[in-house]
């Protein structure tokens, strides 16, 4: 699976997801807990307001409703989701609280990690050997990262503006109108959007905007091209193959080719 499959239906996760393959996931949240796992050096994570480059074989966990994304510049990381379906025994030991980093660079503990997780990709366990896995993982990483309490309000601040702008994408959003539903000075919200999310609010509308029109297009392969890129908010043809073209490197039509014959 590759990032762009996973954008477009990652809120309907209820099970393990766990594969290899290269990321470029836009900020997001979910109830899951996602993990990446550097292969190679430059892998860029950020997890709400803190960000790290990994180094090969180091780890970040983005715990339950963190804002998270990740880039691995084309090279394979190791992406692991688990569904809180399966965090029930982690959800009774942090309770209220929260991951004090969503780093680890310990050599041993990523080596025990990466381990589970590789056997899980490998070797399809059983119910109930996938769930010693995963509690495995989360206690090395209990045990790593440490819990403590979180008192951060631009989270839940950024989490309400994030479910705004997936569901409002294809409307005619701009900084003023953004900033003004959720009460900030529009200078302030710009400098606080940038800050958080590491884009400004047109790239990431554009971000958000391809990954909707990617699904809407493998939900109806038929569909005019031009017609859904516009049903999906963009105001125009050249914007949407100029962004288009930015993020992925391709024209959408050679894009959509080359995801059904990866299918």
């Amino acid at each position: 699976m590759d990032s762009a499959s996973y954008e477009a239906y990652r809120a309907r996760i209820n099970h393990i997801q766990a594969w290899r393959g290269k990321t470029n996931c836009s900020p997001h949240y979910h109830q899951a807990v996602e993990i990446v796992v550097a292969l190679t050096d430059g892998v860029y994570t950020r997890v709400n307001n803190s960000d790290r480059t990994l180094s090969a074989r180091q780890i970040c966990v983005a715990d339950c409703f963190d804002i998270h994304m990740s880039d691995s510049h084309g090279d394979d990381v190791y992406i692991m989701v688990i569904p809180k379906e399966l965090l029930s025994d982690y959800l009774a030991v942090k309770r209220k609280k929260h991951l004090s980093t969503p780093f680890i660079d310990d050599l041993e503990t990523c080596e025990k990690i990466i381990a589970c997780i590789e056997a899980i990709i490998n070797d399809k366990p059983s119910p109930l050997t996938l769930l010693g896995y995963v509690n495995t993982i989360m206690g090395l990483v209990c045990e790593t990262c440490g819990l403590s309490d979180s008192a951060n309000a631009d989270i839940s601040v950024m989490q309400a503006v994030l479910d705004y702008l997936e569901e409002n994408s294809n409307e005619d959003i701009n900084l003023e109108s953004l900033s003004r539903r959720f009460g900030y000075n529009k200078y302030y919200f710009s400098r606080l959007f940038n800050e958080f999310f590491q884009f400004n609010l047109n790239e990431y509308l554009a971000r958000v905007r391809i990954k909707n029109f990617i699904a809407a297009m493998r939900a109806d392969p038929t569909a005019d091209i031009v017609g859904t890129a516009l049903n999906c908010g963009f105001n125009s043809q050249q914007t949407f193959y100029r962004c288009f073209t930015k993020y992925y490197g391709v024209s959408p039509k050679e894009y959509l080719s080359q995801s059904q014959k990866s299918e």
